[in-house]
């Protein structure tokens, strides 16, 4: 009989030790969930706005800048121009200093051609961005237009602004690169918190049904703490996607990711050379409309996206084509010789190239189409929910 009392004791000892430990993990887990929303949360609410904002950018920036941007009016793409003539039409109206980089070529949502160039900037630490604008019919040109100024980052377009506020905070400073380590590292942390949030609210077995319910005629702290729980459980897994394909556009993110992904299927852009034109070989560069056959020719029937220049005499040119993949095939071409270099994209990828390929269009919801942005601006919207209902609670609360 003692030695049954004993054992008895000594189970509750262990029971009270677990629900200890519990209480205590429980009680680290809901500061850590509370401040780190209560801090970082302000920056996901900053960045999930403006990603509702410029999830369908373009049409936006024309609809705001009807006289750069109109269309060219019956223009059909048999009366288009060769690419050569606007790229012509494009440096004619570069000024002095100004460096061509790219051109994006018209589409459905751009019917322009859209041609960057870079001017150097003293002082800064990086050139400053501008565009010009074609009307692939008629060949006029249109702008130039400041898109991306580091000493101005809200100094080009409302579409511009947007896009660097939810990039960079406004707050990248020559080499600091401050805006992009709040949003890295900070994403980690919102991350974690909301993991924490998932573990907090995990409903016993026979709950399931109310943990997904807003109680009927709930007002005050009830309504917002229901509010907060919903949302967090409905749209933290797509939350979470959402900071994970962020982070791998910042360092040291993208290296982690890629050697990760590299581990358990080899990733071609690892351990790929760079790709480089000869300038000993001698002759003159080729032309954009001959860089652009060559790649049209590796892939029959894909839609060519956007032309990258060379930017020196090492330099190639980098043709992107859509070929109606998830994600875009870039063909790195020599500018001498136009020998094809370099072939990356869905076809014949690895599971590693294809992993990493669905990264970005999962971030802007292109991967699923029209329903996957419009899905991408209601989840701008979460964030905000559930730092006004979570910083209510905590006022409450105290």
């Amino acid at each position: 009989m003692k030695g049954g009392a004993l054992v008895d004791g000594a189970i509750v000892h262990r029971y009270e030790e677990v629900r200890s430990i519990t209480a205590r993990a429980r009680r680290v887990s809901v500061t850590f969930h509370l401040y780190v929303g209560l801090i970082v949360g302000a920056v996901l609410v900053i960045a999930g706005l403006t990603g509702s904002l410029i999830v369908f950018w373009q049409p936006i920036d024309a609809a705001l800048n009807p006289e750069l941007l109109a269309p060219d009016g019956a223009c059909t793409e048999s009366a288009s121009r060769s690419v050569d003539e606007l790229v012509a039409a494009v440096r004619a109206k570069l000024p002095p200093g100004g460096h061509l980089s790219s051109v994006d070529l018209p589409d459905h949502e751009r019917p322009l051609l859209w041609a960057w160039y870079r001017i150097p900037a003293p002082q800064a630490g990086w050139d400053d961005t501008y565009t010009l604008f074609v009307r692939p019919c008629s060949g006029a040109v249109t702008g130039p237009r400041l898109w991306n100024s580091q000493q101005r980052p809200w100094g080009g377009p409302l579409m511009s602004a947007l896009i660097q506020l939810h990039t960079s905070l406004w707050l990248n400073e020559g080499s600091l690169l401050l805006g992009h380590h709040l949003l890295s590292f900070g994403s980690v942390l919102l991350m974690g918190s909301i993991l924490i949030g998932y573990y907090l609210w995990w409903p016993s077995q026979h709950m399931w049904r109310s943990a997904f319910t807003i109680k009927r005629g709930a007002r005050g702290r009830r309504l917002h703490y229901d509010l907060h729980k919903v949302a967090g459980a409905s749209a933290g897994g797509l939350l979470l996607l959402s900071l994970f394909t962020a982070i791998h556009m910042y360092e040291p993110w993208t290296q982690v990711i890629d050697s990760g992904v590299n581990l358990l299927s080899p990733v071609a852009d690892l351990d790929a050379p760079p790709s480089m034109s000869d300038p000993l070989a001698g002759g003159a560069s080729i032309s954009t409309g001959m860089a652009l056959e060559i790649a049209m020719a590796k892939l029959p029937g894909a839609r060519p996206v956007s032309i990258e220049f060379p930017s020196d005499e090492h330099g190639v040119y980098l043709v992107t084509l859509d070929t109606d993949a998830v994600w875009k095939t870039q063909i790195s071409i020599e500018q001498y010789s136009g020998a094809v270099l370099r072939v990356q994209g869905p076809h014949a990828a690895s599971a590693g190239d294809h992993v990493l390929g669905w990264l970005f269009p999962l971030h802007t919801g292109q991967a699923f189409g029209l329903p996957g942005r419009i899905l991408m601006v209601v989840l701008g919207l979460v964030p905000a929910c559930l730092y006004i209902t979570g910083l209510i609670l905590w006022w409450w609360k105290r």
